[in-house]
């Protein structure tokens, strides 16, 4: 078929379900080159695209096309045997609910049974709810903190997992032979009748809101008042239910407590940077709050602000990690051989933390789900009583095992009492934050993102895997002044640092350790044309370790932008 009859059938397929910006963007430059240059495709997790019309954006052909590749796998058995069921949810993305009912719709279609969410509901939320319902999978509709162009479909197993790298590839290799066009669909009050969808019922969301509640420490927040914003995502009604719960003082930033796929007073929901904070921060220093709090749109990251007189501080997510690490280490009875499960790119003190308190610190690929993999893991062995908390340096955390993904409502309750406790000692969370540093070394770090010209010949590989090649190949005998001494090659698989009785799964990240306990870890995105580099300084002193940071981070950029 020619391109243009190709574009044409999409358009005529899809002209009557998007939004007017979703066509007057395909008018700016390269985006429609890119809508139709190629097809969404199935990443680790799942599928995380702009929206619009065109096999390389998300929409209801792409989502319908994706969800035959999970019936795929559902009638293959890679998700169990029986009759399937598969739990759905989404949050407050634009599309986000006509992406769920496609999916449902299609399933139903396929003679496969799903229960649907009535609201936007957290992607935490999700993970219980294919656990308590013994679902055989789960599907959730979010690109979490992405900008509002996108949106995305995140596909979990049976245990509540993220989909690990087997499932991803079969499903990615069952779209591969699904013709968007032909794709089957059982209309919603139809599938209703026939019993093939349902609504997820009331008292699962009940039950997570008490697994929740059941990981607080026991702390009371009595004195503490913090700004509380869910940056118009699905966290609003359960945050406030855990917040009251627990007696925490608090207050809503109003413009961002109202679902809103625009993002109208936030168009980078991302708790990680301090502009999407911004009102919260404003309206803390008002109120004279101790904390400015966010999730993500979907709550299952958190963000963190501290008052500190006249100004706010956000904190890092490394940061919060530390402090939540060394908390509970203090405050809650440690089991016989406590567990805490980290990422290759958190921050190193975590494993001096964690051993001065005796924890054994394992440590992961990036990525949550490796993290609930070892969560599992602890289960079969039946040592999950063992688990202390996991934590990811992208403001990811998870105390229990009722769910096996990160939950920014959880953590959420966790930095409220770590707060109050830390408060009650007259010290706030930037002061206790420097009582660590003096006793365990001045570490800082920082992520460089470098964007990768797709069209650039020299960088044939969008992803950044050439350039991590290139590097493998010829690795920097320095970065600044600081002699490169190793290299850890993750693609030869690794025993994993804390537990080297397992291997780490291959990947192409490279790491190179320097003098002093500076490192940089450098890997392709794997969805996006950009490179990574996590970059870690470590100094007897904080300026010392900042001073280091800058070296390296300079060092870094020139090294990738060449």
């Amino acid at each position: 078929m020619a391109a243009g009859a190709n574009e044409q059938r999409w358009f005529q397929a899809l002209k009557k379900s998007v939004q007017p910006w979703e066509l007057e963007r395909l008018q700016q430059a390269g985006e429609r080159e890119d809508a139709f240059c190629g097809h969404v495709r199935f990443g680790t997790g799942g599928i995380r695209a702009k929206m619009g019309i065109g096999p390389n954006r998300l929409n209801r052909l792409t989502v319908a096309k994706a969800t035959m590749g999970l019936v795929d796998c559902l009638r293959s058995g890679k998700l169990g045997l029986g009759n399937p069921l598969v739990v759905i949810a989404y949050d407050t993305r634009i599309h986000s609910e006509e992406f769920a009912v496609v999916c449902a719709s299609v399933l139903a279609s396929a003679g496969i049974r799903s229960l649907l969410f009535d609201v936007p509901q957290p992607t935490p939320v999700l993970s219980y709810a294919v656990r308590q319902l013994h679902a055989n999978a789960g599907v959730v509709i979010t690109a979490s903190h992405n900008s509002k162009e996108y949106n995305g479909f995140k596909v979990y197993d049976s245990a509540g997992d993220q989909a690990t790298d087997s499932l991803a590839h079969a499903v990615q290799d069952a779209m591969c032979n699904v013709d968007p066009f032909g794709v089957p669909s059982m209309p919603l009050d139809e599938a209703l009748g026939a019993g093939l969808v349902d609504w997820v019922d009331s008292h699962v969301v009940d039950d997570y809101v008490r697994a929740v509640l059941e990981q607080s420490t026991g702390v009371r927040c009595f004195g503490l008042h913090v700004v509380y914003t869910p940056l118009n995502g699905a966290g609003c009604a359960i945050a406030r239910r855990v917040l009251a719960s627990r007696g925490i003082s608090y207050s809503l930033v109003r413009a961002q407590a109202v679902a809103d796929g625009t993002f109208a007073t936030c168009p980078k929901p991302n708790p990680e940077h301090a502009a999407a904070l911004s009102l919260a921060m404003e309206q803390a220093l008002a109120e004279g709050a101790d904390l400015a709090l966010a999730n993500d749109p979907d709550a299952d990251r958190i963000g963190a602000a501290v008052r500190c007189d006249k100004s706010m501080r956000l904190l890092t997510g490394d940061e919060m990690g530390l402090l939540l690490l060394d908390f509970l280490c203090k405050v809650v009875p440690l089991p016989a051989r406590p567990v805490a499960i980290t990422t290759i790119v958190s921050s190193p003190l975590l494993n001096e933390v964690a051993s001065a308190h005796g924890v054994r610190l394992r440590r992961t690929l990036t990525g949550f789900k490796y993290v609930g993999e070892q969560v599992d893991l602890l289960e079969e062995q039946g040592r999950v009583s063992d688990f202390l908390v996991g934590v990811e340096e992208s403001c990811g955390y998870l105390r229990g095992s009722y769910v096996r993904d990160k939950d920014g409502i959880v953590s959420l309750m966790l930095l409220c009492e770590m707060a109050a406790w830390h408060k009650r000692r007259g010290k706030n969370l930037l002061q206790a934050l420097d009582e660590l540093y003096e006793q365990y070394g001045y570490v800082v770090s920082e992520q460089v993102a470098i964007e990768l010209d797709a069209s650039d010949e020299d960088v044939p590989v969008r992803d950044g895997s050439a350039v991590v090649e290139g590097l493998r190949a010829c690795p920097p005998k320095a970065l600044g002044i600081m002699p490169v001494r190793h290299v850890v090659d993750y693609a030869q698989g690794v025993p994993m640092p804390g537990d080297p009785t397992q291997t780490l799964p291959r990947a192409d990240v490279l790491q190179l350790n320097l003098d002093g306990g500076c490192k940089v870890i450098v890997r392709p995105s794997g969805t996006e044309p950009k490179i990574k580099a996590y970059c870690f300084a470590k100094g007897s002193n904080a300026d010392q370790a900042r001073e280091r940071l800058a070296c390296l981070v300079e060092a870094i950029r020139n090294l990738l932008s060449v």
